[in-house]
């Protein structure tokens, strides 16, 4: 059989928070105190949220795509009024003002999941607890008596709420809607967009969704004032219900006419999931849709909450005092009867005496009846002529004055007390009517001081058009104007908090750029005291560079005084000139030290050079034989060795070493002057005289 099952969409436009403003009560974050004190915390981990920044970028784009155009219209044409200070500026800051809507989409009850649970999971998953009211409930057991986890029964859990959880999110999808006869597609989130979401199992209820709503619609418009786009939930459902059937109906009626559609598409999200997860025959029904309805009586006043209490007590006390005097006068009034009836009792039965005694009715001689008491005297003197019934008759009358006193001094009790309390009804009536005269002034003030807020602070109605305040909606208005001021307190405490959080960051920042600043000052000092060691020492190389560059052109001066610079290397135009002159010694100074160097080494290596060939001439010259010499070759020193000098060497030979001293020109030279006769050193020193008179002649020449 079949389980009977409820389904409820409630929709909600309260305040202008929304989704953020219920986005801890969703969360069920055990770190925060939860007024909902009826929730399973073990059970938050089946829990599924979607509040990421690309969803919450989708709502920003989708409000962005309905409501430009309208926000820059009204843009435009309040600039054109020169009321540049009422435009919007951006869709964002258009929305701000409004109201936003959330939605809460729940199937069943905490009956009807019990009954899944022993349908569907093992018994030995799940337990019952009794909630504060004394009912039970089913809730899974995830851990054991150590409070260690149970894997089996947690992955039971999680297939259960899977259930729930894809039904609700499937349910709510944007991409929900209905395929029109000419085969066109209206979804619902063409006028009403979810946007975040939360799932929640772990209530002791049954799995439910909280989810965000943009809202779209477009207004009938009238003869002041065209059609035009709103996001009024009322107005979003009224044009959905427009789309879908082509025909305007109220909001109230386009509320009932979607939760009836959506109620019914939600419990078949759930007879799916259910029947795909636990494999039940498509043709058994789990499932049946049930509907209950309950009128809620509510009382709308314009006072608040403690006024209303104070007021209620107020009139139910004028009203218990005014039925305590009413019974009073009942009472009083009763007692008359009593005594009015005592009266005629005793008047009867004192005229039936009277008629006995005297033998004719109780009346004068005009008709009207005789008084007590004249009746009383006449019986007593109708009595005298009976002695026999003298005593009795006396007794008689004198019980009939003395009742008939008390019954008038009983009756002028009664009428001094029915005034009195008539007089006191009276003051009450008064007082009723005045607490109604005050109620309607305070009535007449609070509409006032409603209109007047309303006015200082420029609020407008959904449709962005005037409020005036009249004795139908000042209750509505008064409880708007509340949930104003709350919202505007919310956004001001937090505006505070974020500038006090702001302005500690920045003091942070100012603690930290003072202790950078000393930081970098010390630094500072470091690095220009570095910097002028660095200037000296920079200054120190650069004249000894300075002093090595002379050096080194003093040195091609003294060796190529003819030496010129490439033209490649001076400035445009600039004739390159000899070393030995001004013009040319600054031209060689502005060159590199490397320029320099290379250019000393080329003209040493030259040098070096010519006084090699110079050697090698001077050594050839002495080596070679005179004619002399030929005859008798006479050494001019003793080859003779003194082989006592001779001492063994601690040094290594080394073969290399002592072939570059062989080849040295040096050691030639001097080994050819050693071996060197008369003639042969006569002609070297010959030759070298020409030599030294042909380079003066040169350098005389230039």
């Amino acid at each position: 059989m079949s389980i009977k099952c409820t389904v409820t969409t409630d929709l909600q436009a309260k305040d202008k928070n929304g989704y953020s403003g219920i986005q801890k009560h969703v969360e069920h974050d055990k770190k925060i105190n939860h007024t909902n004190q009826d929730i399973v915390f073990s059970e938050t981990q089946f829990n599924q949220y979607d509040k990421s920044p690309k969803t919450r970028a989708a709502i920003d784009q989708w409000n962005n795509e309905h409501f430009k155009d309208y926000v820059e219209e009204h843009d435009k044409h309040q600039r054109e009024k020169g009321h540049a200070e009422r435009q919007y500026g951006s869709v964002k800051n258009y929305l701000k003002r409004k109201k936003k809507a959330t939605a809460v989409l729940t199937i069943g009850n905490m009956e009807v999941q019990s009954k899944l649970m022993q349908q569907f999971c093992p018994k030995t998953s799940y337990q019952e607890e009794k909630l504060p009211d004394g009912t039970t409930h089913l809730v899974f057991k995830l851990k054991d008596q150590n409070n260690q986890p149970i894997p089996d029964n947690i992955a039971v859990a999680k297939q259960f709420y899977g259930c729930f959880n894809r039904a609700l999110i499937k349910a709510t999808n944007n991409n929900v809607g209905w395929t029109l006869k000419d085969k066109s597609r209206v979804n619902v989130g063409d006028y009403l967009h979810r946007g975040r979401y939360a799932t929640n199992n772990d209530e002791m209820g049954i799995s439910h969704i909280h989810y965000e709503l943009a809202t779209f619609g477009m207004t009938r418009g009238g003869k002041k004032r065209a059609a035009h786009v709103t996001n009024s939930l009322n107005q979003a459902l009224v044009s959905l219900h427009h789309a879908v059937t082509g025909k305007y109906c109220s909001g109230r009626d386009a509320t009932k006419w979607f939760r009836a559609n959506m109620d019914q598409y939600a419990l078949k999200c759930l007879e799916t999931e259910l029947h795909k997860t636990y494999k039940v025959p498509q043709d058994k029904k789990i499932l049946d849709f049930e509907r209950k309805t309950k009128e809620d009586k509510t009382v709308q006043t314009g006072l608040s909450m403690e006024q209303l209490k104070a007021q209620h007590q107020e009139i139910a006390d004028h009203q218990k005092a005014i039925q305590s005097l009413q019974s009073q006068a009942d009472n009083l009034t009763n007692q008359k009867n009593d005594v009015q009836s005592q009266v005629a009792t005793v008047t009867q039965h004192l005229k039936n005496i009277y008629e006995a005694t005297t033998g004719h009715q109780a009346v004068d001689k005009d008709g009207d009846d005789l008084s007590l008491l004249e009746m009383a005297n006449d019986v007593i003197r109708a009595a005298r002529s009976s002695q026999k019934d003298k005593q009795q008759a006396e007794k008689d009358a004198d019980a009939a004055k003395e009742k008939q006193t008390a019954a008038e001094n009983q009756q002028k009790q009664l009428d001094q007390q029915l005034a009195h309390q008539r007089q006191q009804l009276q003051n009450l009536q008064n007082q009723i009517s005045d607490a109604e005269e005050q109620i309607k002034q305070r009535k007449l003030q609070r509409i006032k001081a409603a209109q007047k807020e309303i006015d200082q602070n420029d609020l407008l109605d959904n449709n962005d058009q005037p409020i005036t305040v009249t004795e139908a909606n000042v209750t509505q208005m008064e409880q708007e104007l509340d949930s104003w001021r709350q919202e505007e307190r919310d956004n001001w405490e937090t505006d505070k908090q974020d500038y006090q959080d702001e302005l500690d960051n920045l003091n942070q920042e100012i603690i930290t750029a003072r202790t950078t600043k000393t930081e970098l000052s010390t630094t500072n000092q470091q690095l220009t005291t570095q910097n002028q060691q660095l200037q000296n020492e920079n200054t120190t190389v650069q004249n000894q560079i300075n002093d090595y560059k002379n050096q080194l052109v003093d040195t091609i001066v003294e060796n190529a005084p003819e030496h010129k610079v490439e033209s490649s290397l001076l400035k445009p135009n600039e004739t390159a000139q000899p070393v030995i002159s001004d013009t040319g010694r600054q031209q060689h100074l502005r060159q590199t030290l490397k320029y320099l160097m290379d250019t000393t080494t080329k003209v040493l290596q030259k040098i070096k050079t010519e006084a090699t060939n110079f050697i090698n001439q001077i050594t050839q010259t002495l080596t070679q034989p005179t004619q002399n010499q030929q005859n008798n070759p006479t050494s001019q020193h003793s080859p003779s060795l003194d082989l006592s000098n001779i001492k063994s060497s601690d040094k290594p030979f080394d073969y290399r070493k002592e072939q570059k001293l062989m080849n040295d020109p040096i050691i030639k030279l001097k080994k050819a002057i050693l071996f060197a006769t008369n003639d042969q050193l006569q002609k070297t020193s010959q030759q070298t005289k020409q030599s030294l008179k042909k380079q003066a002649e040169d350098e005389y020449e230039l």
